[in-house]
């Protein structure tokens, strides 16, 4: 029989294969491209077979998407911290905007070279959309839950805790479409999600000017 402490070794050993799983494949993302890089690629290069790389992940894809369950997990840690009483969308601004920062800064475990990579991933290449899709439907459905009960409505006959939810998947996209074009290092993704958050807050129904006819 094991004892705790090979057991806990055993587990130490198991964590640091993935972490240099991660970090092989995040590497040859950045050197050869996604499309161009193969599960034997990131296994040559951490010396272990195709095989062991199924035992951690089913895909590339889901190499990738592992950092962004990170920073859901975060976001849903953060917004249940807000304090009572504050706004919602002010709650899941402040939550989320600390969140990113904190990603791109390199906390929670996330190497902030990897959260460029991941975004661009997620955002822009269609095998890894589609695999993010996939996993959005559950992240909203807990998201909505936490929204509702600091609203202390029911998500089953209030549409508001939906509505807010669905407000920062529009702001992650914004916010995405702006950063992208912007000069690598010019300006952090988490400053324009909160400008965009910002103008959200202070509503869209922006006034036009009348023009004669």
């Amino acid at each position: 029989m094991k004892t705790s402490e090979e057991l806990g070794r055993r587990e130490r050993k198991k964590l640091m294969l993935r972490e240099a799983l991660i970090e092989a494949a995040y590497n040859l993302f950045e050197e050869k491209g996604f499309e161009e890089t193969r599960v034997e690629d990131i296994t040559d290069k951490v010396d272990v077979s195709s095989r062991t790389f199924f035992r951690y992940f089913s895909s590339k894809e889901d190499v990738v998407l592992d950092y962004q369950e990170v920073e859901h997990d975060e976001v849903i840690v953060a917004l249940r911290a807000r304090p009572n009483g504050e706004p919602i969308l002010t709650a899941l601004r402040r939550a989320v905007v600390e969140v990113v920062h904190g990603c791109e800064m390199g906390s929670y475990g996330l190497d902030s070279n990897r959260f460029k990579v991941l975004k661009h991933l997620i955002r822009g290449h269609p095998l890894v959309c589609a695999r993010n899709l996939e996993r959005t439907q559950a992240r909203k459905q807990l998201l909505v839950e936490v929204l509702a009960g600091k609203m202390g409505v029911d998500p089953a006959t209030d549409t508001r805790p939906g509505l807010v939810a669905g407000v920062l998947e529009y702001a992650y996209s914004a916010a995405y479409e702006i950063w992208k074009d912007i000069p690598d290092g010019a300006v952090m993704y988490s400053k324009i999600l909160d400008e965009v958050f910002e103008a959200v807050e202070s509503g869209l129904n922006y006034p036009c000017p009348t023009v004669d006819a």
